[in-house]
């Protein structure tokens, strides 16, 4: 957790400086997220996670000098300097993506555990989004797919309670976006306090 937000806050003091290409979506403070599944995985399952993705990456053992390179646009980054901040990339680490587009990679995600059912290889799909994607119909799309399947896929909801700028709480019916939907879908509604996820309640 200490790397990750190391990482976090030199990323964000090289944007400051305008050294960093592109836009830069940080994680500061929700560390212990990334680095709690990151333990409970095995190295092949998969990740999927938003554009603050540079912890989920950089947890599952991606290069922190190759992940930094590749948000200063440098040739030696993971991606060849050319996905930036919002396209971490590491499939040999298991880090399948992190995707700009709100809500796109869970049924992405989806996919990957159904390719893994498939293949009977007992991997699991891990997919991070944050509570705006709740509102977005792949986020339905996916949940429901994942149930009717039972595909081996974990939706994780990072809750910073805003849409970017716009307080979740006031474009949303219900107080939990994700945990209460999940019973629509036959799912287990599970809140947990994303800095101690030993908590349940």
């Amino acid at each position: 957790m200490v790397e990750l937000r190391d990482f976090e806050q030199r990323a964000y003091e090289l944007f400051l400086e305008n050294l960093v290409r592109g836009t830069s979506h940080l994680a500061l403070g929700q560390e212990a997220i990334s680095a709690g599944y990151a333990v409970a995985m095995r190295p092949d399952d998969y990740t999927f996670c938003t554009y603050r993705g540079h912890g989920h990456t950089l947890a599952r053992g991606a290069s922190m000098a190759g992940a930094m390179a590749e948000l200063l646009g440098r040739g030696n980054g993971m991606l060849h300097g050319k996905g930036g901040s919002m396209h971490l990339t590491d499939v040999g680490h298991g880090a399948m993506g992190s995707y700009a587009i709100v809500g796109a990679h869970l049924p992405i995600a989806a996919g990957a555990a159904w390719s893994a059912q498939v293949r009977k290889s007992g991997q699991v799909a891990v997919c991070f989004f944050g509570d705006g994607a709740t509102n977005i119909g792949a986020f339905h799309e996916a949940l429901n797919l994942a149930v009717v399947w039972k595909l081996p896929v974990v939706f994780v909801c990072e809750n910073n309670q805003y849409m970017e700028y716009t307080p979740i709480g006031s474009v949303t019916a219900v107080e939990h976006p994700a945990a209460d939907r999940a019973s629509a879908y036959g799912l287990e509604p599970i809140l947990v306090d994303g800095n101690d996820a030993g908590s349940k309640r």
